[in-house]
């Protein structure tokens, strides 16, 4: 889809297609397309007048009662026509200093960041302070604090899926908080914060830590530290999912990360016999862990840290070790998960931020030098080899990322306590 999208965006029409190849370009044709026994369905629609999203269904018939399916979604951007900069020299554009006039507290270390229809939302530690904040970023020179909240716990992780943010905590009664964000500058009073106790009784665990979350369709995924550590809501009501629908015990060690695709979620963690792991979601009341792989190159100590899907491959980030920091795992069988490429960086990978329609990786390290790190993942099988394709010293240690291709600028909760929040761009 890529070679159709580099053509010209204007190929990916909203519509249902198969794909043929003529003289090494792809092209879009007919409704479907079939090889052998299964069938390919690409359905795609538009996002917005630059994104589009694009979802591949392949079926076949398993046995006379049973059809297979696999489906895999992604979404691709018009990056031609979006004024893409030059990312191998990226600089500091500028940043936000929580005070203890502006929040409540002036040494509180962000946590936490989320981006969403030009707002960001940045999570920061328990403090006499407020834990919560939304910053309006359609101007990324200037943002601009619109609305601020108190939280109990630390918010480990934040999501956004239509009009709530979803919230990974560490208070041991509200492990899942959720926020009307649908008015921003309203977030203080906008309406009573809903929170899921996570107990013994729905978990396995009450009082293990929830770590990091992320949203397929209409369901919530959370990677938790004790307990059942993979978990699902189902958010048929955003504002109040309840209970999981969904837990297992499968998972082992402490889980750090989370990401989804098709019918398998996929998670880093600390267990030093399987950093990475993959679970089986296609029955979302019975989760189960069905793959796993141990990142022991160099060193079967290093907790396996962050992680993002890079199509067939899963990029994960580990702590500094003498093995290297960065895999890149083959997911194309999600069974067998491989090794196909590693990357030596000599620092502790926490967050990783990529969007599918671009081609860069957006790490967030512990470097003291160059905290911030650029991957070239035009050909995610491959990691290449040192140094970056880009690098920045951002001051003290970033604890997450996240880059947003609409405004080619990448968004940093950082430690620096008077630059909780950065803003970076290229040249």
């Amino acid at each position: 889809m890529r070679n159709i999208r580099d053509a010209d965006f204007s190929n990916l029409a909203d519509g249902a297609y198969g794909l043929t190849t003529t003289s090494n370009q792809w092209n879009l044709s007919g409704s479907s397309d079939a090889t052998d026994i299964f069938t390919r369905q690409l359905t795609i629609s538009s996002i917005d007048a630059k994104k589009k999203s694009v979802t591949a269904n392949v079926s076949w018939q398993q046995n006379p009662q049973r059809i297979g399916l696999v489906s895999f979604a992604t979404r691709f951007t018009n990056w031609l026509a979006s004024g893409i900069g030059n990312w191998s020299l990226p600089a500091l554009e500028t940043s936000y200093d929580l005070t203890t006039s502006n929040s409540g507290n002036g040494g509180a270390n962000a946590l936490s960041i989320a981006f969403a229809n030009n707002y960001v939302y940045l999570g920061r530690a328990k403090s006499g302070g407020k834990e919560f904040y939304i910053f309006d970023v359609s101007n990324p020179a200037i943002p601009n604090m619109v609305g601020s909240r108190d939280l109990n716990g630390d918010p480990n992780d934040i999501v956004i899926s239509g009009n709530y943010a979803y919230i990974a905590s560490t208070d041991n009664s509200e492990e899942l908080q959720i926020l009307d964000v649908s008015d921003p500058s309203a977030i203080q009073n906008a309406g009573k914060i809903t929170v899921v106790d996570l107990t013994a009784l729905n978990s396995g665990n009450n009082s293990a830590n929830a770590i990091a979350l992320t949203v397929s369709g209409t369901y919530l995924y959370m990677a938790r530290a004790a307990g059942d550590p993979f978990l699902i809501f189902d958010l048929s009501n955003p504002a109040n999912p309840g209970n999981p629908i969904g837990r297992t015990a499968t998972v082992t060690g402490s889980p750090t990360d989370v990401q989804i695709a098709g019918n398998y979620g996929y998670l880093t963690s600390d267990d030093n016999n399987a950093e990475f792991q993959v679970v089986d979601i296609s029955v979302k009341t019975l989760p189960v862990r069905v793959g796993f792989f141990d990142l022991n190159l160099g060193n079967g100590g290093a907790d396996a840290k962050s992680l993002i899907l890079a199509g067939n491959y899963a990029i994960a980030g580990r702590v500094a070790s003498a093995a290297p920091e960065l895999y890149s795992i083959n997911i194309t069988n999600p069974l067998l998960p491989g090794i196909s490429s590693t990357l030596e960086l000599d620092a502790d990978v926490r967050s990783i931020s990529y969007d599918p329609s671009w081609v860069y990786a957006f790490l967030a390290t512990n470097d003291n030098s160059n905290d911030l790190k650029i991957i070239d993942l035009s050909n995610p099988a491959s990691l290449g080899s040192p140094p970056p394709f880009g690098q920045l010293d951002i001051n003290n240690s970033p604890q997450q990322i996240v880059y947003e291709i609409s405004l080619d600028r990448a968004f940093v909760a950082s430690s620096d306590n008077t630059q909780e929040l950065q803003v970076i761009k290229p040249q």
